[in-house]
């Protein structure tokens, strides 16, 4: 669980995060900052199955994450292994790279352990 833990902290330390959920695939959630972090779960999956096949039907390349825009933040959508993460952005964020800065700090943390 340290591992978790310091990768939340380096996760909440990125300048745009707003919100984190991170849920084992079955939807067990080992950490979050939302009150509402339980709704985020069942879409989230779904979103992240369908385009995990269809990121491998295309060019059979893995699937590293996907990121969308509702009507007032960005939010960030990753597979972990076994792990899901859902990131949320606020719309007027200073950060645009905060999705290549999760990915990287994914890669880091998949790498070490």
């Amino acid at each position: 669980m340290a591992r978790v833990t310091d990768f939340i902290t380096a996760l909440s330390a990125l300048s745009g995060v707003d919100g984190y959920v991170l849920a084992q695939s079955n939807g067990q959630i080992l950490s979050h900052n939302l009150t509402d972090a339980v709704s985020y779960l069942p879409w989230a999956k779904t979103l992240i199955q369908r385009c995990t096949l269809l990121s491998a039907g295309l060019n059979n390349d893995p699937f590293r994450g996907v990121s969308f825009q509702s009507a007032s933040r960005f939010i960030h959508l990753f597979p972990i292994r076994q792990y899901h993460l859902v990131v949320l952005q606020p719309g007027g964020s200073t950060n645009p790279q905060l999705f290549q800065h999760i990915e990287a700090l994914i890669q880091e943390t998949v790498e070490r352990g």
